[in-house]
């Protein structure tokens, strides 16, 4: 039975002597992985720490290490970071030789496989397999294509009967196929039962009257899904973090599933920015402003110093609120640098509110702002309950908690 060790983040451990460098490899292996602002591991006085890393990772030793997030959670959390996963997101990827696939529902990498078999599955079935135009070189009796001459005048006094063509194919047989093939394969490896089925049938029906694939164009991970297939965009959004790990677990003998890590405060601007959206779309007059530099200090012209808020939304075109993401467990009072972030931020957006997002199911707490002459005149925080989204409806509840944070300031009616 593969040994698995527990850690919540910021919870110190003790570990054992000839396992404290272990821990110094792994931390390089996540922080590789991820490019973290700050070093997901540290080691002081024979106890390990993991700051800023939730899910799991693969020991030399063959233990696996699993992470908690720092705030109160149910077991479900893992799904909720599954739906927040972008094809952008940076995932810290491990082959594992796990004794037994999991399906506890604590498990990011179980809850990515069946997260994972759902998309591909609704793809499929409203889609049918997703085709591409390939260019494959063949050799033939017939004409039948783009002849290339250079090759074919190579062998022609000996054969001068059989072509070398090329033409051009709608076919199943794609690098966007092949790849999403190979993910089935890796989940399904490390899943249990039912659904570790479902995932090798989806490893064949995703390239019909294929061979399973054992290699893609690592390439194919950079790109977007074609907009005529974009029902498959959901999948793809698991499969292009995966993909760019083929080094680690494209070897199918050597790896039977996968440990997953991801680092948490990006999901939580991705919270952020889809409530935000979901309340343009349903409150007359909001627009959300693109993420972009605004200046907060000039000279002779020139800007010196600006600021980019994680979430800012105009009523009618002005300026109404600027947000602020936090992965922090705040105490009585913020602190004293987010606030003065979030301040000079909405102070440079002539924002009368400003909003400081935590992870956490935290309540309204309303402070009023002196000294910037009513840009901002208000400083909100509120939780945003991360580690309990559902996207879609949860957009839209979280639309509606940051929307009713100004209606007693004059604002629009709340979210339906």
């Amino acid at each position: 039975m593969t040994t698995r060790l527990h850690f919540d983040e910021l919870v110190a451990r003790q570990v054992s002597n000839e396992r404290l460098s272990y821990f110094h490899k792994v931390g390089s292996s996540l922080n590789a992985a991820l490019r973290p602002r700050r070093p997901v591991l540290s080691v002081e006085n024979g106890s390990v720490r993991f700051q800023n890393l939730v899910g799991s990772a693969l020991l030399p030793t063959g233990e696996i290490v699993e992470v908690a997030p720092k705030v109160e959670t149910t077991d479900n959390w893992p799904l909720a970071v599954v739906q927040l996963l972008e094809p952008s997101t940076r995932i810290a990827v491990t082959g594992s030789q796990r004794s037994q696939a999991s399906n506890r529902r604590d498990d990011l990498t179980a809850a990515l496989a069946l997260e994972y078999a759902r998309r591909l599955e609704s793809a499929l079935s409203t889609s049918g397999p997703l085709e591409t135009y390939e260019r494959p070189t063949t050799r033939s009796k017939r004409l039948n294509g783009h002849l290339d001459v250079t090759r074919w005048l190579r062998t022609a006094p000996l054969d001068p009967t059989t072509f070398v063509v090329t033409r051009d194919e709608l076919t199943p047989r794609n690098d966007f196929t092949r790849g999403l093939s190979l993910v089935a394969g890796w989940l399904g490896r490390t899943a249990s039962g039912e659904l570790g089925l479902r995932l090798r049938r989806l490893q064949t029906a995703v390239i019909p009257a294929s061979p399973v694939p054992t290699y893609v164009n690592p390439a194919v991970a950079r790109q977007r899904i074609p907009s005529q297939w974009a029902k498959y965009r959901p999948a793809w959004d698991i499969a292009a973090p995966l993909l760019r790990h083929l080094s680690v677990v494209g070897d199918p003998g050597r790896a039977a599933g996968l440990e997953v890590a991801v680092e948490p405060w990006p999901l939580l601007e991705t919270a952020l920015e889809r409530a935000l959206r979901a309340m343009a779309a349903t409150i007359d007059g909001v627009t959300v402003d693109p993420k972009t530099n605004h200046t907060l200090l000039s000279r002779n012209g020139s800007r010196s110093v600006s600021v980019i808020p994680d979430g800012a939304i105009r009523l009618h075109g002005e300026v109404r609120a600027t947000f602020e993401c936090k992965y922090t467990r705040p105490g009585r009072n913020p602190y004293d640098d987010h606030v003065h972030q979030a301040l000079a931020t909405a102070a440079a957006l002539r924002s009368p509110s400003s909003v400081l997002v935590y992870p956490g199911d935290d309540p309204p707490v309303r402070y009023d702002v002196a000294g910037f002459l009513g840009s901002p005149v208000e400083l909100i925080t509120v939780g945003l309950s991360l580690f309990s989204y559902k996207r879609g409806s949860g957009d839209a509840l979280r639309a509606d908690r940051l929307w009713r944070l100004f209606q007693d300031r004059g604002a629009a009616p709340p979210l339906a």
